[in-house]
């Protein structure tokens, strides 16, 4: 089994328990009742992760300078935006780059994030996981109109990694073509942020990272000292958003991403990522991010 194929599988593992977790959240909020939910749920698919990526052996090097992570957004089906907000995290850092004028004159925008390969959580690695996302705005509002967003993993540590958004139909790692939102209001959301950690005991300092409507949050934790406070091997962060994104107001229908960043997670992947649609209009949105 290739790698790519076993990535694949071990996604909609990953998608799987965060539709239980998304499940469980509606049905918190249809009975008002409140729902503990054990990291023992994890238990069968995880372990299947597991195993599988055991047989797998680590292209993980550590190495200093930069890489890059470029986007290629297929522009034929937005009809001439005016503004394009791109975020970007790898490597447990972010970043984020605004296109205008001659930027979108072409059918594909180019943009190219730089990030440094090393820094004091985690060195990136082949097959690190990273995530890309384009929102089109409107010029005269400056709300967003449509976002398409996708994973991918490193290639190049010491070069440019390709990533296509915009195009296509929608697959487990992208959205594929722009989408558009009409979802009720979702106010102050907390994404809870699932790691499961039976795995990586020794894990120290981790950074958890979140993403919606092009805004982050994040949050470096002593993972080890959690791990020995908790009665579980999942630890769930939460990462509150409790400011209006500079585009527009959280809706049902936004996606949500979240990457957890260690040296320890290492093998397969020193970086790992998620991302669900938003289901509800709910204070809770549970993700699974490795």
């Amino acid at each position: 089994m290739t790698f790519k194929v076993l990535k694949e599988h071990c996604s909609e593992w990953g998608h799987q328990l965060n539709y239980i977790l998304e499940f469980c959240e509606r049905g918190a909020m249809t009975n008002h009742t409140k729902i503990k939910l054990s990291g023992s749920l994890l238990f069968i698919p995880i372990g299947f992760m597991i195993f599988s990526l055991s047989f797998i052996n680590s292209n993980h090097v550590s190495a200093a300078g930069e890489f890059s992570v470029e986007a290629k957004i297929n522009l034929k089906k937005l009809n001439h935006p005016d503004k394009l907000k791109v975020v970007a995290s790898a490597n447990g850092d972010t970043e984020t780059k605004y296109l205008t004028g001659n930027d979108l004159d072409s059918n594909t925008a180019i943009v190219s994030f730089e990030f440094n390969q090393k820094n004091d959580i985690v060195t990136v690695g082949s097959r690190d996981e990273y995530l890309v996302c384009a929102y089109a705005i409107d010029a005269v509002t400056g709300q967003m109109e449509s976002y398409s967003c996708a994973e991918g993993n490193i290639e190049h540590l010491n070069g440019k990694n390709t990533i296509s958004l915009g195009s296509g139909s929608a697959k487990t790692l992208s959205t594929g073509s722009f989408q558009t939102v009409s979802g009720g209001e979702i106010k102050n959301p907390t994404i809870r942020v699932w790691i499961p950690l039976s795995d990586r005991k020794d894990v120290k300092d981790l950074k958890v990272v979140a993403m919606i409507k092009g805004e982050f949050a994040s949050k470096t934790i002593d993972a080890h000292k959690l791990l020995k406070e908790s009665d579980d091997n999942t630890l769930i962060i939460p990462l509150v958003f409790d400011k209006t994104p500079e585009i527009g107001t959280i809706q049902k229908g936004d996606l949500i991403f979240a990457c957890v960043s260690a040296d320890e997670l290492n093998p397969p992947e020193g970086t790992e990522c998620e991302h669900r649609v938003t289901s509800h209009t709910g204070h809770i949105h549970n993700l699974v991010a490795r």
